[in-house]
Order: C-alpha cells, then structure tokens, then sequence
C-alpha cells in the first residue's frame, strides 16, 4: 500500500495540478419574429477553444424572449472567443465577427447581437440641446449602425465626436465638404473590418475656441474646455443612452485640430469615461503646448486604453516638411512621450501620418477609416 501511495504521488507531481474546466454562458438576442422564413434553429460557429469550430455550428436552444443559449466547457480560460451566429447552420449573421474575452469581461455571458437584413446604418438628428454648463444651445446629430433598426435588443460602443457639423451632411458642412463618417462606417462594418458603434456628433457653437480648449493660450484666449466636457458627460449622454442604446462603459472620444487638442486632453484627464481616444491633426501648439510640457509631465494616461494619433505633412516623403502646417513635429512629440509613459506601439499607441495631408476637411474624411481600424477593429 506505501508503494502504491508514493507512484500515486509520482503521477500527480509528473501530472501537475487539475485545472477546472471554464464555463461559458452565449445568449444570442435577437427579435424571433423577424428571422428569415425558413428559420429552423440558430447555431454558433466560431474559434479559439471550448469546442468552437468554423467548420461546424452547435445549436442553440431557444429559451422564449427572443434569446437563444448555449453554454460552453473550455479546458481553460481562452484569450478570446471569436463567433458568428447562423440560421439553420447556413446563414451567416451580416457584419463583422464578434468577440468576447472572459479574462477580462465583467461577466461569464458571451452576449451576441446578429442581424440579417440591414447593410447601411444612417445619421439623425437631437435638436436644439441646452447646455447648462455653457448656457447655450445646440443640435446633437447621431449615427446608428446597420444592426440598430433591425435589431432593437442591441447596444453599442460609442464613439464622441466634436464639429458634428462637419461629420455626415454636406450642408451643414464647413465648405460643403463632410467626412461622410456614416459611408466610411458602413463599408467597414459590411466588409466585416470593425466593430458597429454609435457616433454622437456634439454640433460646435460660435464659442468653438473656448469651447475646445482645456486652458487658455495667451494669444487666442479660450480654456473652457471642461465645461465642455461636463456638458458631453452630464447632459449630452445622459440624455441618450436609453433612446439610442449606448453602452458608455465602452466609449470612446475623437475629434480634430482643436477637437483632437481636447479628446486627447479628455482620454488623459478622464479615464473613467473614455477609453479609447482618436486625437486627428491635433492642435498640440496651443498654449506653448500644454499638452506635452504640463499636462503629460503632471498626469500618465492609462496605459490600457488606446490613442489614435495622425498628422499630415503637405507631401514631404520623409518626415514632417520645412513648412508643418499639421502639427506634425508636436504630434510626434506627443507620440513619443506616450510610448515613454508606458503605451505600446501599434497595440495600444497608434501613429499615422498621411503624406501630402493638409489641415481641413477633406483630408479627415480620407483618412477617417485609419482611426476606425485602429480603434475598432473587429475580432478575428
């Protein structure tokens, strides 16, 4: 009996300690009524262990309230799960794949939001907005994805953006030249290359200087910045999240010149709303550049959340040009302190610099989708 006890202990020593099977709970949600006629079942097919398979679906059982359930036992915890939903094992859901990592998830409910039909999202408009912080009004104007419509059941990251203006409507747009954000979107979301997400574009006011500047500069004044910002987290979300379905513990923030000056001044002040910040042409010069010898030399950004950074360099194929009209020397100079304050290139510090790019509209609405790709990218 002592030698059969010590070649028991060999074995367990040789075979190290039992490691619990991991479980996880898929609910799939999704309005019964209005799956395609010849609907039978949904199944999951998908990659990244606990018996996913591109190859073949597991079925889901319909539990009544429009959800469907599947759980699955994985050997161990995976990194990530990446899956798309089907009809019938043969239809797959439109849009880009969708991922779920239980390491870093609140919850072990893989939550999967299909749809079938819709292939554009569209912009709409929230008028006349008061803002008690800057007494004064505006129009808030919105994207929804393709899924929204169709799927009512959904919600999703949201991304602030500033001059929202200038973001879908070409006639509203300085010099009639929109970023057409809803075009750029849409295309990336069908081509199955990012995530869905809800656009809120905050309309500037004829107080834009202030309004987009963290403090004042000694020529141009402004500084009101925060204010702002309180306005866009006190008043602009609250106001929207039920009726458009934002999930603002994914929320992000993007804007350019004085716009990408204060989201990138937001995403660094403000961690606990934003984390992830696209900061385009950035007007990093303002007040004898706050942002790189004060602000980053009093406060480290947090180092999980991801900055989009980009210039233009009026075509100098090798650097920044003899005439930087685009910030592209203090771009860099902001890249490069973020990178030293613990951010890590290409993962969660992203640089683009757009050669030939000038400082206005048309160049933002080209290259929109960089910071889309960056930011948003859908799981794989």
């Amino acid at each position: 009996a002592e030698e059969a006890m010590r070649l028991v202990l060999a074995l367990c020593v040789l075979l190290g300690p039992a490691v619990d099977a991991v479980a996880v709970h898929v609910a799939v949600r999704y309005p019964a009524a209005q799956l395609p006629a010849a609907y039978s079942f949904l199944s999951l097919r998908g990659s990244g262990g606990c018996g996913l398979s591109w190859e073949a679906g597991q079925r889901l059982e319909y539990r009544g309230n429009d959800t469907w359930t599947l759980d699955l036992t994985c050997d161990a915890t995976p990194a990530q799960l990446v899956g798309k939903c089907l009809v019938n094992d043969e239809l797959y859901q439109s849009g880009p794949n969708v991922g779920f990592s239980p390491s870093s998830s609140p919850t072990s409910t893989w939550y999967i939001y299909p749809f079938w039909q819709a292939t554009a999202g569209r912009y709409v408009y929230e008028r006349n907005v008061f803002s008690p912080q800057l007494n004064n009004t505006r129009d808030i104007v919105l994207y929804v994805p393709p899924s929204w419509d169709e799927n009512p059941l959904a919600q999703y990251p949201t991304l602030v953006m500033h001059d929202g203006q200038n973001l879908f409507n070409p006639a509203t747009a300085f010099g009639g030249n929109a970023w057409l954000c809803q075009d750029t979107v849409n295309q990336l979301v069908m081509q199955q290359r990012m995530q869905e997400i809800v656009i809120v574009g905050v309309d500037n006011s004829p107080d834009r200087i202030s309004e987009l500047t963290p403090v004042p500069d000694p020529q141009y004044k402004g500084g009101n910045g925060d204010k702002y910002l309180d306005f866009i987290q006190m008043t602009v979300l609250p106001r929207l999240q039920t009726k458009y379905r934002l999930d603002l513990q994914r929320l992000g923030i993007l804007g350019s010149s004085l716009g990408g000056l204060i989201s990138c001044y937001a995403g660094i002040t403000r961690p606990e709303v934003y984390q992830k910040v696209g900061c385009m042409s950035s007007s990093f010069w303002w007040s004898n550049q706050y942002v790189l010898h004060q602000l980053l030399a009093q406060r480290s950004p947090d180092p999980t959340h991801p900055v989009y950074l980009d210039s233009g360099n009026n075509g100098d194929p090798y650097g920044c040009g003899l005439v930087d009209e685009d910030d592209c020397k203090e771009t860099l100079a902001v890249h490069n302190r973020l990178e030293k304050l613990g951010l890590q290139v290409n993962h969660t510090l992203f640089y683009y610099l757009d050669v030939g790019g000038q400082h206005n509209e048309i160049y933002w609405r080209n290259r929109f989708y960089v910071p889309c790709l960056d930011l948003y990218p859908a799981p794989q």
